[in-house]
């Protein structure tokens, strides 16, 4: 007789008959420890009569058995199992199977296993086993927000990747192709230029080329079907670019059609500063205060992607160290509540492993202390746009070589370069094939890393990138003074004369309007520095003192600080 008192965290598993393959149910099982199961391995080729006998006395809910051997006589074996189940009344409990693909074909037939596992399935077919709560989402039982699907994936990272053909009709179909799929949790709608920046003009839109760099989104009905078409599979989120002018109108339109995942919004770019938008900086920082201002009110999460952008342009470590506290804390200030912060990795291209993770891991450290009851932060990982080869059997092994790094950091969100990125945009099939390793690099990867915290060498590096990066905070608060503000961090006038006067700076923004651009970098012994006429690496109360902007233009001189570049 089946015991009553049924435990829905339990899971009982065995391999079945004369199977003794014991690697996939022991991966299960695994799995469904990190979800926070508790499990029982009954053993290897349990005859039939000890694993019903086993299940009486268990109270477990979940029944796992196994058999990956001859699917002719697993068949047989199965049938006989179903009835030994049915003549012992233990049909309170959910069975599921893991076997061979042909095996698979006849066991669906007996409409008995609840899900059925031939091996190399992404996470999120595990959702139907091991999520037990229900949401909001009546069609799906896979959570309908960002938090809420960080939450219940966790211990393991949500998926994301980007996505954009330059026909709409070919975007619909990959949607729909990639979350049958199940192989990411958000979508990543990426429109082509004249959608960012001139959707809300039609007298101008229509005049732009169609789909240069993503989708050809024309009107309100494009992004509901984008929408429709990801209703299916696994329900991937849907997110996408917030545009480069008329910000506020984009989100209420997003809102309402995507439901956007979360906001991606810059601080300094998307602007004249990169060619990318049409307004000044200081204009353009301000309608990105807006946007995130509304997005917060509405409680939709923010993520501002700003830092990579500097170390795209060969800024400074430092520099992009600073940016990440001065993305943080604006949003926080503007009322973000849940704050995504983008972690670009391989960035500059020439940074060494090493080095590069202790960038990333200062970029982590210098936001923590703004974490609070009323500001969670997330943390999404993702492998340099300049890191990529355009030959793809290189670039695989570079996205999984990054994506190895990225773990170590404990990432909420994976962004998930396809490999094809150097080469073409990626298709419907390229992500896929790119979520599919990257997946498969998480299960066997998390909880399961080498502990880099105690490198001393890495370590050391991102002390003296903390420390840098604050000389750097300091100057521009010292700025802020000088010109009047009380808090330069909300003040687009001030911001926007940082990078004016070159104490934000980047040498590949030489030439583009409000922009300095003069300052010099190198990869130095893997890291990016600045350096002086001769070469030599300089440290940033020698760089912002040389700048002189505090004597030429003010009358109070900056503070002197000292900095250990070894400490």
């Amino acid at each position: 007789m089946s015991n009553k008192n049924i435990d829905t965290h339990l899971i009982t598993g065995a391999c079945m008959g004369d199977c003794i393959h014991v690697a996939g149910i022991t991966k299960f099982l695994r799995i469904a420890r990190q979800y926070g199961f508790q499990t029982e391995f009954i053993g290897a080729a349990v005859p039939i009569p000890r694993l019903i006998d086993s299940i009486k006395k268990s109270s477990a809910k979940i029944i796992a058995i196994s058999y990956r051997l001859t699917p002719k006589v697993g068949l047989s074996l199965l049938k006989n199992f179903i009835q030994y189940v049915k003549n012992n009344k233990l049909l309170d409990r959910e069975y599921y199977l893991g076997c061979l693909p042909e095996l698979a074909e006849h066991a669906l037939k007996l409409k008995f296993f609840k899900k059925i596992f031939t091996g190399g399935e992404p996470l999120d077919e595990f959702y139907s086993v091991f999520q037990i709560t229900s949401f909001d989402d009546s069609t799906s039982i896979y959570p309908c927000d960002i938090v809420s699907r960080i939450e219940s994936k966790a211990p393991f990272p949500v998926i994301r990747a980007h996505y954009g053909l330059p026909s709409i009709e070919l975007t619909y179909a990959g949607i729909r192709k990639i979350s049958k799929s199940k192989v990411l949790d958000i979508i990543s709608i990426a429109p082509d230029q004249a959608a960012q920046e001139w959707f809300h003009h039609p007298e101008i839109i229509r005049k732009k080329p169609k789909g240069s760099g993503g989708v050809p989104i024309r009107k309100k009905e494009h992004l509901i079907k984008l929408h429709e078409n990801s209703l299916t599979g696994n329900f991937p989120l849907l997110r996408i670019y917030s545009g480069t002018q008329d910000l506020v109108e984009n989100a209420k339109l997003f809102n309402s059609t995507i439901h956007n995942a979360w906001a991606a919004i810059p601080i300094f770019w998307y602007s004249k500063l990169d060619g990318r938008g049409p307004l000044p900086i200081k204009n353009a920082i301000q309608e990105h205060f807006d946007a995130i201002r509304y997005h917060a009110k509405h409680h939709i999460p923010v993520e501002v992607n700003d830092p990579h952008q500097w170390g795209l342009r060969s800024a400074t470590d430092q520099m992009v160290v600073a940016d990440a506290y001065i993305s943080a804390r604006i949003a926080k200030e503007l009322g973000v509540t849940h704050y995504i912060e983008q972690l670009m990795f391989n960035t500059p291209a020439g940074n060494t492993f090493k080095m590069d993770l202790a960038r990333v891991q200062a970029m982590i450290e210098i936001v923590s202390p703004l974490i609070d009851e009323n500001f969670a932060v997330f943390k999404e990982t993702r492998t340099g746009l300049a890191y990529l080869a355009s030959d793809p059997t290189v670039a695989k092994g570079q996205l999984a070589a990054s994506t190895m790094l990225q773990l170590s950091v404990q990432p909420n969100i994976v962004h998930v370069v396809s490999f094809s990125e150097a080469s073409h945009a990626a298709n419907a099939e390229d992500i896929i094939e790119s979520c599919n390793m990257v997946n498969k690099i998480i299960q066997d990867g998390v909880n399961n890393l080498p502990d880099y915290s105690q490198d001393k060498e890495i370590n050391a590096r991102k002390n003296t990138l903390i420390v840098q990066a604050r000389v750097l905070l300091d100057a521009f608060e010292h700025l802020g003074a000088l010109m009047g503000f009380e808090n330069p961090y909300q003040s687009p006038e001030c911001l926007s004369k940082a990078v004016q006067v070159g104490l934000f700076d980047a040498p590949q923004i030489k030439g583009f309007q409000g922009a300095k651009g003069e300052v010099y970098t190198e990869i130095v012994e893997g890291k990016c520095v600045a350096i002086d006429p001769t070469g030599s690496e300089i440290d940033e109360n020698r760089r912002i003192t040389e700048l002189n902007i505090f004597n030429e233009i003010y009358t109070d001189e900056l503070p002197k600080k000292e900095v250990l570049l070894n400490d």
